[in-house]
């Protein structure tokens, strides 16, 4: 159960981190409208999906289950994404994504309550393990973004969104992961359609302020009448499908099978197969350091599972 709840979670990693690439290929298009373009398509593809049979499930659903899966539609879709985009704008990947890392660390602590975790003395090993791995793996960034002179107020409020994208994604995973245990009669993949739906209606809601307000590229080499509608769609296609609503299926699977601190450890997949997908794109092999830091993490994440392997 240990082993196939990681691999899924590892899965999941693996769609995830595609979207990581879908800013260098849509330059021209700002976090905002790429969000939008992602989530509107997870959403429409998930509504064709439930449509044959939607007035069934419709009827097994409870009040709070609907408004469970509109928070989980903001919390780790819409607003996560949303959140962590314009942080990355305001302060780079570096300091953002290190404040986000250190999701394994909060989830574990949010998941000490349930019957099936392993006390925190069980875990600080990996979880120090994670932690190192992902300073690691932002370490040249860090460096570069100290050296650079910005508006105190700018890094202010990139920091203050990367902790809300921090909280977002920690609440995301505990209530998700507590949700899918408790509705056992619904299948992983009709989860992730029906949170598909939730974040389709959020990220109608943003395109509709987009429209209202008119949104302006974050990139500095954009050229915002030289933009490419076909591609966008196209991307927003893969990332929407495979970022969104497969990834999402495997990582309910993942819920479903391991405790919750260790699910928030299997989070760190993400960053790893971002950073393997960037050395493909760049056509280059990891640095000494990023390379120390993908083992770390990899690491932490398997001494986790032989500390819960000793459990069962």
């Amino acid at each position: 159960m240990i082993r196939s709840g990681v691999l899924l979670g590892a899965a999941a990693g693996a769609c995830w981190g595609l979207v990581f690439l879908s800013p260098l290929v849509l330059q021209s298009f700002s976090a905002l409208e790429i969000a939008t373009g992602r989530f509107l398509v997870y959403g429409g593809v998930s509504l064709f999906l439930l449509a044959p049979s939607f007035l069934r499930i419709w009827k097994r659903l409870s009040l709070s289950d609907v408004g469970i899966l509109m928070v989980l539609g903001a919390l780790g879709n819409v607003l996560f994404f949303s959140l962590l985009a314009g942080s990355i704008q305001d302060v780079g990947i570096g300091p953002a994504s290190l404040v986000v890392g250190m999701a394994p660390v909060v989830v574990t602590f949010l998941g000490q309550s349930d019957k099936d975790t392993l006390p925190l003395s069980n875990l600080a090993g990996p979880l120090l393990f994670i932690v190192c791995g992902i300073f690691f793996i932002n370490a040249d960034a860090l460096q570069m973004w100290g050296e650079r002179s910005q508006p105190i107020g700018q890094s202010v409020r990139g920091l203050l969104m990367a902790f809300g994208a921090l909280a977002s994604w920690s609440l995301f995973t505990v209530l998700n992961a507590r949700a899918l245990k408790r509705r056992t009669d619904v299948s992983s993949g009709l989860w992730a359609y029906l949170t598909g739906v939730s974040a389709g209606l959020w990220a109608l809601g943003l395109a509709v302020v987009l429209w209202v307000c008119g949104s302006s590229s974050t990139s500095t080499n954009a050229v915002p009448e030289g933009k490419d509608w076909l591609l966008f769609w196209v991307v927003s296609l893969g990332i929407g499908v495979g970022g969104s609503l497969i990834a999402n299926m495997f990582w309910n699977g993942a819920s479903r099978r391991l405790p919750l601190s260790l699910t928030g450890q299997v989070f760190v997949f993400e960053p790893v197969f971002a950073l393997l997908y960037g050395f493909i794109y760049s056509s280059r092999l990891p640095r000494p350091m990023e390379a120390i830091a993908i083992t770390m993490l990899v690491t932490g994440v398997l001494w986790a599972m032989k500390e819960y392997g000793r459990k069962a």
